[in-house]
């Protein structure tokens, strides 16, 4: 199975006008309107990565994964079907609502929900940010990366990722995080050149999540949208820092959905043919203090 990117999340939410407003004010992004209470946020020329669909529960829904065309998509399904994944098959309706050509939806031995699909379909309208952000990180390399509970089932679930999922192993962390907690492993994975674009972690999540990166295309972003988290009072997991894996330097704030959500600048573009996986035991150079 050879997924491209990240193309979107799902997000369900019991109240989209607070997403709205952190997407807008705080994030930069756009939100435009779609039928029947759903939210669009863009950040580029798609139509939108994040969709945020009416929900009883907020938290993560799905992660959408890209394929190139239909044959891959012909092909990753067969794959997944002779690997025994249990395969649902999207709906003409539903692949609307996601604006896309098809998809189809299983989910991972930890019972993370994923969607693979093909054909994105977009007005490739300007990406126009309301509060004057100049862009965010996405050709080529997607939305971001997304960071899934992986409690039980964690070897299998690296497994699956690795022999079935067609993804690479970039790097391990196991951290500790209180005084004499055992470490939790958290181990980070590739599929083009950002340094990860999924990543496993030993810990649990009411939300589904354990947080989603975008990218912004310059430091001075990274500033201002902190300027903004501190003017809004939006609850801050994690302050400024820079990570030792993807050398980001990036903060992190509480999403009105449950997960956290990391901003950052600088993530390293790798050549994977001279990597070499390694495992760190801290996550960052400097920074990325709990609380800020």
């Amino acid at each position: 199975m050879h997924i491209r990117e990240l193309g979107y999340v799902v997000v369900g939410s019991t109240d989209k006008e607070k997403w709205r407003q952190f997407a807008t004010e705080v994030l930069g992004l756009m939100a435009i309107d779609a039928p029947d209470g759903r939210l669009h946020l863009k950040m580029d020329s798609r139509q939108f990565r994040f969709l945020i669909l009416p929900a009883e529960q907020d938290g993560l829904i799905a992660s959408g994964w890209e394929l190139q065309d239909e044959p891959a998509f012909t092909a990753a399904r067969d794959h997944l079907v002779a690997a025994g994944v249990a395969v649902e098959d999207g709906s003409a309706e539903d692949a609307a609502i996601r604006h896309v050509q098809a998809f189809f939806s299983f989910q991972d031995p930890v019972g993370n929900r994923h969607e693979v699909y093909w054909g994105p379909i977009s007005d490739f309208g300007r990406f126009i940010s309301p509060i004057g952000v100049s862009g965010f990180v996405t050709e080529g390399m997607g939305l971001g990366h997304v960071v899934l509970p992986a409690m039980g089932e964690f070897d299998a679930a690296h497994q699956f990722w690795t022999q079935v999922g067609g993804f690479g192993l970039s790097d391990i962390l196991k951290i500790s995080m209180a005084p004499g907690m055992p470490p939790m492993r958290i181990q980070f994975y590739h599929c083009n050149p950002r340094q990860h674009s999924l990543a496993l972690a030993e810990m649990p999540s009411p939300a589904g999540c354990i947080h989603v990166m975008i990218e912004v295309n310059s430091l001075d972003e990274v500033g201002r949208a902190l300027d903004r988290v501190s003017a809004h009072q939006v609850p801050v997991l994690m302050g400024l820092g820079r990570h030792v894996n993807d050398d980001m330097v990036s903060f992190y704030i509480f999403t009105p959905g449950g997960f956290a959500l990391e901003y950052g600048w600088g993530g390293v573009v790798k050549d994977w043919t001279n990597h070499q996986a390694f495992e760190t035991t801290l996550p960052s150079h400097w920074g990325h203090r709990l609380g800020g």
